[in-house]
């Protein structure tokens, strides 16, 4: 009987190493990986070691992660799959571990679960460069364990390395120290501490020393501003999280999974429901626990207030930011009475957008990198003189539903990487929604940049794979041409309170409702 289980037992590990494996094979490469695959071409290991400029900031994400950009570059795309299933694995165990400390297993499992893979941030999952979004705030969270149980050498290295991770980590630092200042433990308060306070003094000598790389923190952020934005971080996350956002986004995601995906989601909710009858009973919420992950979430909307360059969404790349939030929801979901209602329930908001949501992205990946085959064979593109302009159309985003999701063409350096070494023009620009034309000059609202229109202007449409040459005066009625991109709902209620009140308390969103 103990060999049976025994057996059981690794059965079911390798079909749960499986499933993770199937969830990110085929998810590829995304936004500002293609830029830092071109800036780190002909990088050699000498140069990737002595880095300076922004990557000073988050050395643990840089030389944890950024070293895939120049080894594989953009071949062996599956290599960069792999570390992020073993990078979400490994996140697991470590959130699982931390949740161990105040829960009974399977609730500490089910928490865990759900921050690592929660829908709300896909990005953290599928993008590469967002994998230490959750990789290393997992990290702290085991390191906050091992000194909890007095392995304190081990935790304050693995602290240290989760700290210096980038800009990322000071809410989860002092959040989660604030787990032991609850509970009266000031030692470990100061232990835990010393490197986030550390960090912020290295982050602003770095900041002195390369003052045109960082500009999260907005030198000229008044009061005024500062207290708008306090206000606008906590609306936008709530509506993002369990608003009409998340329910719109699990609809589409679930309308996204593919037949053998159903099979893969079935069999892990038949697997759920054969353990019912061994889940342990409700827990109280241990109060120390509350008090740190709420801290986190707090401590992370003053963050983002001081930039005044992130709103939580629950769509497109930006949805990253809404991860400090998923860690206190995960826990709040875990101590749910575990029945077979709840496990239906867990099914619709969880299980099923996961499966779908994974192969929303590979689909995309696919289409994608067809996108980039057309370009890079396409002799007309090839021909352009180098003194003209083009204009391009097309796969701005992904669309999930009615919504734009993914980036793609949407950043101009994501556009000036993928037509990098074939296009010789002096401006290649993608009519993003907020560009507008004045006067013979594109002029992008929402990044400043301003682009001089040559004699010759030549318009690429990504999605037929054609190029076509325009005079300027037929620019203005291609901009009025173009689609909608909806990246929020409330881009409906144009001409609405519901705008003035956005715009009023973020100026800079009013490039949504052009």
């Amino acid at each position: 009987m103990s060999t049976f289980r025994t057996v059981s037992r690794y059965g079911i590990l390798v079909a749960f190493a499986f499933t993770i494996l199937y969830l990110f094979i085929g998810t590829g490469l995304h936004s500002d990986d293609y830029g830092e695959i071109i800036n780190r071409k002909n990088q050699g290991v000498i140069d990737f070691f002595a880095t300076s400029g922004f990557s000073l900031f988050g050395l643990g994400s840089y030389f944890g992660f950024w070293w895939a950009y120049p080894l594989l570059g953009f071949e062996h795309q599956w290599v960069y799959d792999l570390v992020k299933a073993v990078a979400h694995l490994l996140s697991l165990f470590f959130v699982y571990r931390f949740a161990s400390d105040y829960l009974p297993h399977d609730r500490a499992m089910l928490s865990a679960a759900i921050f690592v893979f929660y829908p709300l941030h896909d990005t953290t999952m599928y993008w590469y460069m967002a994998v230490v979004y959750v990789f290393f705030p997992a990290l702290l969270m085991y390191a906050h364990s091992l000194i909890r149980g007095d392995r304190i050498a081990l935790g304050l290295f693995l602290l240290f390395i989760g700290t210096f991770a980038g800009y990322m980590s000071p809410p989860y630092v002092f959040g989660l120290a604030c787990i032991f200042f609850f509970e009266h433990d000031y030692k470990k308060t100061a232990l835990f501490t010393f490197p986030g306070i550390l960090y912020i003094a290295y982050y602003f000598g770095i900041k002195y020393a390369f003052p045109d790389v960082e500009r999260r923190i907005n030198s000229s952020l008044s009061i005024v501003d500062f207290l708008k934005q306090l206000v606008l971080q906590p609306l936008s996350f709530f509506e993002a999280a369990i608003g009409p956002s998340y329910w719109l986004k699990i609809y589409y995601a679930i309308g996204s999974i593919g037949w053998f995906s159903v099979l893969i989601a079935t069999g892990v909710v038949v697997f759920i429901f054969t353990k019912s009858n061994t889940f342990s009973g409700r827990p109280e919420f241990p109060k120390s626990l509350f008090v740190g992950l709420l801290s986190v979430l707090l401590l992370s909307f003053g963050v983002y207030a001081l930039t005044g360059l992130y709103h939580h969404s629950a769509f497109n790349l930006g949805n990253r930011s809404t991860v400090y939030g998923s860690l206190l929801i995960a826990f709040m979901l875990a101590m749910l009475p575990l029945n077979k209602k709840t496990i239906l329930f867990f099914t619709l908001i969880f299980i099923l957008p996961v499966f779908g949501l994974s192969d929303y992205w590979k689909s995309w990946n696919v289409h994608q990198k067809q996108i980039i085959e057309n370009i890079h064979t396409n002799s007309s593109l090839r021909d352009l003189e180098r003194e003209s302009t083009l204009l391009v159309t097309g796969n701005i985003y992904s669309k999930l539903g009615p919504f734009s999701h993914i980036e793609f063409f949407s950043m101009p350096w994501v556009v000036n990487t993928i037509f990098h070494y074939q296009v010789k023009s002096n401006d290649i620009i993608a009519l993003v929604p907020y560009i507008y034309f004045d006067n013979g000059i594109l002029i992008d609202s929402k990044l400043g940049g301003k682009y001089f229109l040559n004699k010759k202007i030549y318009v690429y449409n990504s999605d037929t794979n054609l190029v076509t040459r325009i005079s300027a005066t037929e620019v203005p009625k291609m901009l009025a041409d173009r689609p909608p991109e909806i990246r929020h709902w409330v881009q409906l209620a144009k001409g609405t309170w519901i705008e003035s009140s956005i715009v009023a308390l973020s100026p800079r969103l009013a490039y949504l409702f052009l």
